[in-house]
């Protein structure tokens, strides 16, 4: 089959998700060549990752022009007439290059004719609606007009474990048996990191950091509950045992000063050091001298920086929400995100030498078997079992490119 590949295109900056699809790009390009497929490749947005990656045009007016043609198909299909040449660039580029499937990669969708593959992060705005990133100004109702448009008509929904397999069927209403769990692989620069020698203490050093830390690298959202982490910050900081700084890296995405706010609010302005975007080095650098990873967002059901910290030799703590215990089994500690306590608790755990070993050893083992081989791997394999139903059928009629 000739299969389209469609990326998102973010820049560094913009967290989880460029991690991602450099990883899985990286990995496609290796199996690609011993592939019995023809893959071409798309990015949206963002510059692409080499010359040979079409773009999709993503400027403020494709995108209204886009949103047009949906209306009016919606219109048209309401009244059970042909929607004639009402083709998106996507589509006309997919007829063009005769693609007989289409693997959207990312959290990225458009609508064609052709069979398609669908990723899914996550439907958190169905299972936390209250949380203003994916509530507030309409945001709730273009995800869920998003999902519902798309997920029903995908021939596969690529999932991270089976607690995102259960809200995609309790919520969505698809068969199990359309869902396709492949966990998240560990992050390209981490496992090449972890084959190095560790960076030195002086990069962290370099970085304003002298004292022990705990490490939380999340963008500035709601959900990623840093309110939570002061407390338990500041509450480590009281119980009389040693005194561990935070240190915070992140983009803002609209709460950053009210962050901020909570930071002198509780009283531990001193020990919260905020680092903004760092490169890659210094980010390694932070994992492989922290305390711990300290990871409490409210969101699953799977997350990457968790895997990193496996590889870079960095002990986990993370919110037991649903998806955590798959991904991190008995790896890495796993508390209840709202309870200061209890974080309180799993970090002085590991000031247990023994027990942090076990637990550094336990997610080294993890981080080693999440492959971003091994992921491309499970989509080749879907590949190759869906060639047999796609050869009942020629090309997709409905765009003319003449």
């Amino acid at each position: 089959m000739k299969v389209a590949v469609v990326f998102w295109g973010p820049q560094a900056g913009q967290g989880g998700t460029h991690t991602f699809t450099q990883s899985i790009l990286e990995a496609l390009r290796e199996a690609a060549a011993q592939s019995k497929h023809e893959f071409v490749y798309y990015v949206i947005g963002g510059p692409p990752g080499s010359s040979d990656m079409l773009t999709i045009p993503y400027t403020r007016r494709e995108r209204y022009r886009r949103a047009a043609i949906y209306r009016l198909r919606d219109m048209l299909d309401h009244a059970g007439m042909p929607r004639r040449r009402l083709h998106t660039w996507l589509e006309r580029s997919l007829a063009e290059e005769g693609v007989d499937l289409v693997w959207f990669a990312t959290n990225y969708v458009e609508q064609c004719d052709q069979p398609y593959v669908l990723t899914i992060f996550d439907v958190e705005h169905v299972r936390q609606p209250w949380f203003p990133e994916v509530s507030a100004d309409g945001e709730w109702e273009r995800r869920h007009h998003h999902y519902s448009r798309f997920l029903p008509k995908a021939t596969r929904v690529v999932v991270p474990n089976a607690a995102g397999r259960d809200q995609i069927v309790r919520h969505f209403g698809i068969d199990a048996e359309r869902v396709l769990c492949l966990p998240h692989p560990t992050p390209a620069f981490a496992r090449e990191a972890a084959s190095r020698e560790p960076l030195p203490r002086e990069r962290v050093e370099r970085l304003g950091l002298s004292k022990p830390y705990i490490f939380y690298p999340a963008q500035f959202w709601a959900h990623k509950n840093h309110a939570t982490l002061f407390d338990t910050v500041a509450e480590l900081a009281r119980d009389g045992g040693e005194r561990y700084e935070l240190v915070l890296t992140g983009s803002d995405k609209g709460q950053l000063a009210h962050v901020r706010s909570l930071v002198h609010d509780v009283g531990i302005a001193d020990l919260v050091h905020f680092l903004g975007f760092v490169d890659s080095d210094d980010l390694v650098a932070l994992y492989q001298h922290a305390h711990a990873l300290t990871y409490l967002s409210f969101f699953g059901p799977e997350n990457l920086p968790p895997l990193e910290a496996f590889a870079l030799g960095c002990p986990v703590v993370a919110a037991d929400v649903p998806g955590a215990r798959e991904q991190l089994g008995d790896a890495a500690l796993l508390v209840a995100p709202t309870d200061p306590a209890e974080i309180t608790g799993a970090v002085r755990k590991l000031e247990d030498q023994a027990l942090r070993k076990k637990l550094i050893e336990r997610g080294s083992r993890r981080a080693e078997d999440r492959t971003p081989a091994g992921y491309v791997d499970g989509v080749l394999r879907f590949l190759d079992e869906f060639e047999r139903t796609r050869r009942c059928w020629g090309a997709n009629g409905s765009v003319r490119t003449e």
